[in-house]
């Protein structure tokens, strides 16, 4: 018996090596996964948790074995020194991994190296910063009197710095004990004399672009002078004369609790070049309110959700303009809310948007697709290419191979079964003599056909 077992083996090891001999070379090493992994954010808070699609090598008489996540220290492509194994081995169809909360902070490259019975091939990397703590800084106010006392303009100074993420926002309030944080902006050169006298708190709050919030305050207590004002003369009393009745007092003026109108007309602009990996710039526009008093627009991108709230997400923007640049994954999906405040602390209701930018994947249909319908598959042409080679998969079988001589392929109706399909396309290189060769594999991606 352990005769005929290795009489299998070693049949099943030339017949591999019979089909290396007569398929591109490209076809046959380990598939990488689709696309770089996908956090959910550009900076993140340790553990990260990335996700991808897992490779499908293209001959199923070498599947692939498993996958190992890669981690280097720096920015990517990563130093091929400090590479290394981050966990045990996973299965061939794992598309999820959570990194260990003890990681220290810093710069590393992550990727997916995909094995199977011929080799190993690697996924694109991803650039990630773990930042776990929260940014550093401080807030002063001179001049002060003994006992922090402050009268007339005074100058508020502060610091902030985060070595993982770095600072997002830096912004003076002042407010309550406890409560600073939600009270009115005040600019550096501050005029005391725009709230009443009484105590309170002078805070710097810092966020990181990791999202996290400190708050650096002082107490203060505010003391200026007050004028009594004259009593008003007696009607009809001669010239000069003042009478003793009691001052008339001016009724208060209530505090502002109306909040600004939000920012109107949002639009998003695209770059006119595609991409299939790496981040992309993308260009959010829109009119401010027309208020008065207004303060600042704050610009906030969430990766999963709309932001219902200024904390709701990673702050990309603050101040009186009317743009800003916001960076995605290639073919990744983002929301937006923009939050108008004004100089009581008041804040709008959201406007949102949706940013996506599947329109810039050159393969159609993209990645995470679902049809209903037998696709059309369509790529971006190469040139000096006599035709296309074009493999589709379901369930690593594969179901259909076409030849096209332009960059697109109909699956014929009928062909498709309710699933998952992965597809390949290889283009074959013409050349002045001879017959043609194929090239490297142009891409892959993933669909669901649910069917009509």
């Amino acid at each position: 018996e352990v005769l005929t077992d290795m009489a299998r083996r070693t049949t099943l090891v030339a017949l591999v090596a019979a089909l290396a001999a007569t398929w591109p070379a490209s076809s046959l090493a380990a598939t990488a996964p689709a696309a770089a992994p996908t956090l959910t954010s550009v900076v993140y808070v340790a553990p990260a948790t990335f996700t991808w699609t897992p490779g499908v090598s293209p001959d199923p008489l070498a599947p692939n074995l498993g996958q190992r996540m890669i981690r280097s220290a720096g920015l990517c492509p990563g130093a091929v020194g400090t590479a290394q194994q981050v966990g045990p081995d996973m299965a061939a169809n794992v598309g999820t991994h959570t990194t260990s909360p003890t990681i220290a902070d810093g710069v590393y490259c992550f990727h997916v190296r995909a094995f199977d019975l011929l080799g190993t091939a690697d996924g694109p990397g991803l650039t990630v910063v773990i930042d776990q703590d929260s940014p550093t800084g401080s807030v002063a106010v001179a001049p002060v009197a003994p006992g922090n006392v402050l009268t007339g303009v005074v100058t508020v100074s502060g610091t902030s710095a985060d070595t993982a993420s770095g600072v997002a926002s830096s912004v003076f309030h002042v407010g309550a004990a406890g409560s600073c944080g939600s009270g009115a902006v005040i600019p550096s050169t501050w005029d005391t004399t725009t709230v009443p006298n009484g105590s309170y708190t002078v805070c710097n709050v810092v966020i990181d672009n990791a999202g996290h919030v400190a708050v650096f305050a002082v107490p203060v207590t505010v003391a200026n002078p007050v004028a009594p004002p004259p009593p008003p003369p007696v009607v009809g009393a001669p010239s000069g004369v003042v009478s003793s009745a009691p001052p008339v007092v001016a009724p208060s003026v209530p505090a502002d609790t109306t909040a600004p109108k939000p920012p109107t007309r949002l639009s998003v602009i695209l770059p006119r070049a595609k991409a299939s990996t790496g981040t992309v710039p993308v260009t959010l526009r829109w009119v401010k309110p027309t208020a008065s008093d207004l303060a600042r627009v704050v610009v906030v991108l969430n990766l999963r959700h709309a932001p219902h709230s200024p904390s709701n997400g990673s702050t990309i923007y603050h101040g009186l303009g009317s743009s800003a640049v916001l960076k995605l994954a290639a073919g990744g999906t983002g929301y937006v809310a923009l939050f108008a405040y004004d100089h009581s602390g008041n804040v709008s209701k959201p406007a949102q948007k949706v940013v996506s930018l599947a329109p810039l994947i050159p393969l159609r249909p993209f990645t995470g697709s679902t049809v209903t319908t037998a696709p059309r598959l369509t790529w971006t042409s190469q040139k000096a290419t006599a035709y296309y080679n074009v493999q589709l998969f379901r369930n690593g079988t594969r179901v259909l191979t076409g030849w096209p001589s332009q960059a697109a392929f109909t699956i014929p109706a009928g062909k498709l079964k309710p699933g998952t399909y992965v597809w390949f396309v290889w283009p074959a290189i013409r050349h002045a003599t001879g017959a043609p060769t194929f090239g490297t594999l142009i891409g892959r991606a993933t669909f669901v056909y649910k069917g009509l």
